[in-house]
């Protein structure tokens, strides 16, 4: 046996007895320990200090995938594909060690050929294999930084002699009502071009800042990069500029002779890397606005005139306040002028709230007439309740929102969701599978009227029921099943007011596909076509590309171009 078989078989047999090893990939390294060994992945958390957050795993071959999780024939096409992402889907096998508070699974199969050695060599048939960072750092892949940043977190490292070019880690899928959806963008997809702009400039688009992605349009080809990840990291920073640079420098394009799009807002680090760019032009673009283009982006649909519904956790709007549940009419042409909106609430401690459900709960709780002391059984708010309730009666560090997603938080805290979140989106995630897990219900309340969706009566239902001891589940139900024909009742009045007959939905939110599946046979009733994204994620992962598509073609910014791009 030579070195390089005894290294594979020697990190197998760690791997068997509940070892975590680093091992070097495609774009980056992975850590990886028995997925079935609940010792071992509690020893990864840990060591990684990612406390509930799912991990993906790798299965041996497709049958083991599919002793792990229900799968369709296209998700099954989907892990066999050339782009072997990870593909979420029902859980079959239970792992609450790996995947707590969910019942789904992210699951991949092994595209390298170390991969295939390694459960050749005998590795226990499931592994998870998690990119090898601290929680919520970019992935480590150069030699020498990976060992410096993973020391302690690995028992050992299996590395390749081929260095890796850039730094890109594994794409993530899931098969919706309304087909397959990106959630995460990266290996086996970028920089493929998912979109042709008619554009004769080149344009560059900073995405946002969290889940961040970057669009450079070259000869009228979007091409998108990979997931870059949330820039309040200052390594994250350090990624978006190596990508944007050799994005840049991979087709030729000067920096001064650059169209420049970024998110409106003025505090974004995006933002901040704009203005120290050296472009030609720099254009601010709207993030919900963003979103909506991303999918019309997605089918060349610029002249398209559609009802866009952008629902997400945040967003700077119009007005200076933080939007996220948005309706627009228009087209990427002609412009999307917002037509209704979620009812305003406040958030106490601003972006702060994101990551405690009980603080979000507070602001739009603050409206709701009638309601119980709500730190007393069942709901039990902590203290921090209290804190967010005083911050509102001083009017300081108050802000307005029209935040869906604080929406969705605030249900999940009424149902029990007290703690703060250890994760993006984690309590909208737990909600939707409490709902799951319940019977079909009634849709609880959440009327329409004058260009406004009100919250109050949907809220007020929620802890009503909570308090008459309803089950936990038929009252998430309840929710989702409301939100949903608020939504229909919304884009029935709006499509029309305006003549329209397609609902473009994006946004954050709408990764929530018990929601799509509620809303999109309801659209479909009163004669209404939705549209989702498909090639870029629904989250702030596709804001690039609808930055693109905004900046090229967007009112007043059509491009002087004779002939569409060749494709």
């Amino acid at each position: 046996m030579d070195d390089d078989a005894k290294s594979v078989a020697l990190a197998a047999e760690l791997l068997r007895s509940g070892g975590i090893v680093a091992v070097k990939g495609l774009g980056g390294y992975h850590l990886a320990c028995d997925a079935r060994n609940a010792t071992a992945v509690g020893e990864l958390r840990a060591r990684k200090f990612r406390k509930e957050k799912p991990f993906a795993m790798m299965a041996r071959d497709l049958e083991t995938a599919r002793s792990l999780a229900v799968l369709t024939p296209a998700a099954e096409a989907l892990l066999a594909s050339a782009a072997a992402p990870i593909v979420l889907a029902p859980a079959r096998e239970h792992l609450p060690h790996v995947a707590p508070d969910t019942g789904e699974l992210g699951i991949m199969l092994p595209y390298t050929p170390l991969h295939h050695l390694l459960f050749a060599a005998g590795a226990p048939a499931v592994l998870v294999l998690t990119s090898a960072n601290r929680s919520s750092e970019p992935i480590a892949y150069q030699d020498a930084d990976a060992h410096e940043r993973l020391t302690g977190v690995a028992d050992a490292f299996l590395v390749g002699e081929r260095p890796i070019a850039r730094r890109v880690e594994d794409s993530v899928v899931r098969v919706g009502p309304l087909g397959p959806t990106i959630l995460r963008r990266s290996r086996g997809y970028a920089p493929a071009a998912p979109a042709a702009i008619p554009t004769c400039r080149p344009i560059l688009a900073l995405g946002a800042d969290l889940k961040n992605t970057v669009t450079l349009v070259v000869e009228g080809q979007a091409f998108v990069s990979q997931h870059i990840g949330d820039l309040e990291h200052h390594e994250a920073c350090r990624a978006l500029d190596e990508t944007v640079r050799d994005l840049l420098s991979m087709y030729g394009v000067r920096p001064r002779d650059l169209l420049l799009a970024h998110d409106l807002h003025p505090q974004y680090r995006t933002t901040a890397y704009a203005l120290e760019f050296r472009a030609a032009e720099r254009y601010a673009v709207q993030h919900h606005r963003a979103h909506v283009a991303s999918v019309l982006a997605e089918r060349g649909a610029w002249n398209r005139q559609v009802l866009g519904i952008a629902f997400d956790g945040t967003g700077y709007g119009d007005d200076g306040t933080t939007w996220g549940g948005e309706v627009f009419a228009g087209s990427v042409s002609e412009g999307l002028d917002r037509v209704a909106h979620l009812r305003a609430a406040v958030l106490p401690g601003g972006d702060a709230a994101a990551g405690h459900p009980v603080q979000a709960a507070a602001g739009f709780l603050a409206q709701v007439d009638g309601l119980p002391d709500l730190t007393r059984p069942p709901f039990e708010f902590p203290d921090r309740y209290r804190k967010a309730q005083a911050l509102l009666r001083a009017g300081v560090r108050t802000f307005g929102t029209t935040s869906a997603g604080r929406l969705f938080d605030t249900a999940a805290a009424l149902l029990g969701f007290t703690l703060p979140v250890s994760y993006e989106g984690q309590a909208a995630i737990w909600l939707e599978q409490l709902a799951r897990d319940g019977r079909p219900a009634e849709p609880l309340p959440f009327p329409f009227a004058a260009g406004e969706l009100d919250w109050r009566p949907l809220l007020r239902a929620v802890a009503t029921e909570r308090l008459r001891g309803r089950s936990r589940g038929e009252i998430a139900r309840g929710f989702h099943a409301g939100v949903a024909h608020g939504l229909r009742d919304a884009a029935h009045w709006a499509c029309g007011a305006h003549g329209l007959d397609t609902v473009v939905m994006s946004g954050g939110v709408f990764q929530n596909t018990l929601l799509i599946e509620d809303l999109t046979p309801m659209l479909e009733a009163v004669g209404l076509e939705p549209w989702i994204n498909h090639a870029v994620p629904p989250n702030d992962g596709g804001i690039s590309l609808g930055q693109a598509a905004l900046c090229a073609l967007g009112p007043g910014r059509s491009s002087p171009c004779t002939s569409s791009p060749s494709h």
